[in-house]
């Protein structure tokens, strides 16, 4: 305020010429002090340059000196704005003094916001590099969705074919399995009708069997009795060539009597035509009885030859016949004597008709499984044969043996129509046993039936011969009775069933497992549109946020940058991408151009 005082004193003895001069650099200050407040730097600048400019003034004023005296008038009329202007400079001043504080705040306030922006572009940069990778490595994810959705299309094209297909082999297989159902129950009516066919035809041969038997015994004494003639008529063949040799002896003699009693008579007057006529009356004679005793060597010889055949043949039968009574005898003997031996026999026979008729052991099939009865008993069935539809059918095998070979070897009918009674009487047996221990009841699902097994075609067809209700009295107590002919057809179908059931079960998991796979293709496209979504809305949160960073009046490079042309500190540069085009380089860039943009 001092130097501006005298300054004005010493405008009283210038020129007006400076004064003019002066007035403009008052006016410049004013202005410049009056400019705004993020001009302040440049302002003191400027006004340093004015005063310099003023001091040169202030020289050129002292030669100017005479111009003032003749501008003194003008100086007073300017006196009064000068006083006017005092009151602004004074005013200019406080508020230039007011300024330069709120200045030296607003740098305090420029370094924090300053060293704010480094954070934040820091910050931002770092939050741009992680959406650069991240957007990087979602590209390459999505490239990888779309070659894996592409591969999937393909698959998918491929399974609906198959399904398609699998869908027309389901349609056959069921047509198939109706179809087959339908035979299966023709087959069982086929078969219970060739059961009941083949009861009869046992019943027949049986029948046959004991006729054969009958006629073998006729046949037996007809041999006897034909041996018997054959002797006879060889001792009367034998005799009549005694005889007939005797009479030939005796009638020659005759005959050589009579024709010498006759020479001897008649002498000489016995002509050689007479003798020619007796010769030609015993020629036949003699012919006929030479074929006589030919044809009886014959028959003689043919006799001889036919009596050896038949000792032959009658020797073989005799020899065939012991052999296999010794080997029916031993086998007998052996199982009669041990119950145990019979039940291992049976189950024997029973499993080699189960290895034959297709069913598979531990699958289809169980030997020897150990139930528990109503009762709590242990049971032990000798095989469990499992059904389709999670059914169960238990075989148990039964050996009758030694009232059914009393019965077939009995020498007498009274012995073998009791021996037939005791026979029934244990197969009855064995039936209320297999009734009495409930395996129907113990296993879970079985048919209401228990079948009891005869490993013997002929016993169950000699018990059947003397009781015919003997299956109607299994049956009313809950089991039926099967021979190895009858057993093995019932399990081929069992076995024939279990095969369709497969195809079926097949048939129905392909169809299943086509329709999870279906889902998890369907989930597979809608987690694809979720991530599709996702991205898009990563794309535009990427958008956004380089928009507040890079684009608009107000976005933060430009305040950064303006903040560095304030005179804030800095030791690098936002990099030319920004500066020349006010955004990042796209995502897809290529990596030189995202290096150089960061640099």
């Amino acid at each position: 305020m001092t130097d501006f005082a005298q300054l004005l004193d010493r405008f009283e003895t210038l020129d007006p010429v400076l004064i003019g001069l002066g007035l403009i650099g008052l006016l410049l200050l004013v202005l410049l002090f009056r400019r705004p407040r993020d001009q302040a730097g440049p302002l003191r600048d400027a006004l340093a340059a004015k005063d310099l400019e003023l001091r040169d003034a202030q020289t050129a004023a002292g030669r100017a000196e005479a111009l003032a005296e003749e501008r003194k008038t003008e100086i007073d009329r300017l006196n009064g704005d000068l006083s006017k202007l005092r009151v602004k400079l004074d005013a200019d001043a406080e508020r230039a003094s007011q300024s330069a504080a709120r200045i030296s705040g607003l740098e305090t306030e420029l370094r924090g916001a300053q060293e704010e922006a480094g954070r934040a572009a820091t910050r931002h940069q770092s939050q741009l590099e992680e959406r650069r990778v991240e957007i990087d490595r979602l590209n390459a994810r999505i490239a990888e969705l779309t070659r894996a959705e592409e591969a999937r299309s393909e698959e998918i094209s491929a399974l609906q074919a198959r399904i398609s297909r699998l869908d027309a082999e389901l349609r056959a297989a069921g047509t198939l399995a109706e179809t087959t159902a339908a035979r299966t129950a023709e087959a069982l009516a086929d078969l219970r009708a060739q059961i009941a066919e083949r009861d009869g035809q046992v019943r027949d041969l049986r029948t046959k069997l004991d006729q054969a038997g009958a006629e073998k015994q006729g046949l037996t004494g007809q041999v006897n009795k034909l041996q018997a003639e054959l002797k006879a008529q060889g001792e009367a063949a034998a005799e009549k060539i005694e005889i007939l040799s005797s009479v030939r002896a005796d009638m020659e003699a005759k005959f050589g009597e009579l024709a010498r009693e006759a020479l001897k008579i008649q002498g000489e007057a016995f002509s050689a035509t007479n003798l020619e006529r007796l010769n030609a009356t015993l020629t036949p004679l003699k012919e006929h009885v030479g074929h006589f005793e030919r044809e009886l060597k014959a028959v003689h010889q043919a006799t001889i030859e036919d009596r050896a055949a038949l000792k032959a043949e009658i020797k073989q039968l005799t020899q065939r016949s012991e052999a296999i009574s010794q080997e029916a005898t031993a086998l007998t003997r052996a199982l009669k004597s041990d119950q145990q031996r019979q039940g291992a026999w049976g189950e024997m026979i029973l499993a080699n008709i189960l290895e034959r008729s297709g069913l598979r052991e531990g699958e289809e099939y169980e030997t020897q499984a150990h139930r528990t009865g109503t009762d709590g008993e242990r049971l032990r069935p000798d095989v469990v044969v499992r059904i389709p539809g999670g059914r169960s059918l238990v075989v148990d095998s039964k050996v009758s043996l030694v009232a059914y070979a009393d019965a077939v070897n009995a020498e007498t009918d009274a012995e073998a129509a009791a021996a037939r009674k005791r026979h029934v009487a244990s197969l009855r047996a064995h039936i209320n046993g297999l009734s009495g221990k409930s395996y129907q009841a113990a296993e879970d699902l079985t048919v209401d039936y228990v079948i009891l097994f005869v490993p013997i075609e002929g016993a169950l067809s000699e018990a059947l011969r003397e009781d015919g209700a003997l299956t109607e009295y299994a049956l009313e107590r809950h089991v039926t009775i099967a021979t190895p002919t009858t057993l093995m057809m019932a399990l081929r179908t069992v076995s024939h069933v279990w095969a369709v059931e497969r195809r079926n079960r097949n048939a129905e998991e392909i169809a299943k497992r086509a329709g999870l796979l279906y889902d998890k293709v369907a989930g597979f496209v809608s987690s694809m549109e979720g991530v599709g979504t996702r991205l898009r809305q990563a794309q535009d949160s990427y958008d956004a946020a380089l928009g507040q960073l890079s684009q608009g009046s107000g976005n933060l490079l430009r305040q950064a940058e303006m903040l560095k042309a304030l005179g804030a500190k800095t030791t690098k540069s936002i990099g030319m991408g920004f500066e020349e085009t006010g955004a990042l380089p796209p995502p897809d860039a290529p990596p030189a151009v995202r290096a150089e943009a960061a640099e």
